[in-house]
């Protein structure tokens, strides 16, 4: 089961050997923080899919520009700010294409892109608070615990959950719903609701 953070932020990589090409030390930084990464793109652009895009080009570039990288460089604040620009772009692209087919997200967008601007500018605001996000989901009674992370990380759905628990969709449903409520009240002192929202809803 997928886990939202790794080891990653204790990490250090091989910076001297990405600038000069070597794609061991590329692969390295890949492994490590896709997941993060993925997860982050995901909760705000509400598609995996577009997501997955994303992310793929923060790599791209991360490739393209690593001549340009220094041993005084911050590989995680790169690629997150790459990955957070790169969905508040998707976002705003979102809201020209909604109003210019007066569609009624407009509104959806705009909590999303104040969502991500509002986010910490650095990975380690990130890393705090996915530590707190995590230790809240660790919290949840085993049962719901388990149904939410097997949707929300493993990307799977009410059916495919049920089925694989032995449980109607009805159940999965009031566990998942469960699961938001408490994650809300639990997080409420330390992150803004609307964070909390889009960070685990596949709006």
């Amino acid at each position: 089961m997928k886990q939202i953070r790794s080891s990653s932020f204790q990490k250090e990589f091989d910076l001297p050997g990405l600038v000069c090409g070597e794609k061991k030390a590329f692969e390295s930084i890949y492994m490590d923080f896709y997941d993060m990464l993925f997860h982050l793109a995901s909760g705000y652009t509400g598609n995996r899919e577009i997501a997955r895009e994303i992310v793929q080009d923060t790599f791209l570039k991360l490739w393209e520009y690593r001549e340009q990288l220094n041993k005084k460089t911050n590989i995680k604040n790169f690629l997150y700010t790459l990955t957070k620009n790169s969905c508040l772009n998707h976002l705003k692209q979102q809201e020209v294409i909604s109003r210019n087919n007066r569609d009624y997200l407009i509104t959806e967008l705009k909590y999303k892109q104040e969502a991500l601007a509002g986010f910490p500018d650095d990975s380690v605001g990130l890393e705090e608070l996915m530590d707190m996000v995590e230790a809240a989901i660790e919290k949840l009674p085993e049962e719901v615990k388990i149904t939410f992370k097997m949707n929300r990380f493993e990307g799977l759905t009410y059916r495919q959950i049920a089925d694989h628990l032995d449980i109607s969709p009805k159940t999965v449903e009031a566990r998942i719903s469960k699961a938001l409520k408490l994650l809300r009240a639990d997080l409420k002192e330390v992150v803004p609701v609307i964070q909390v929202l889009f960070f685990f809803l596949r709006m």
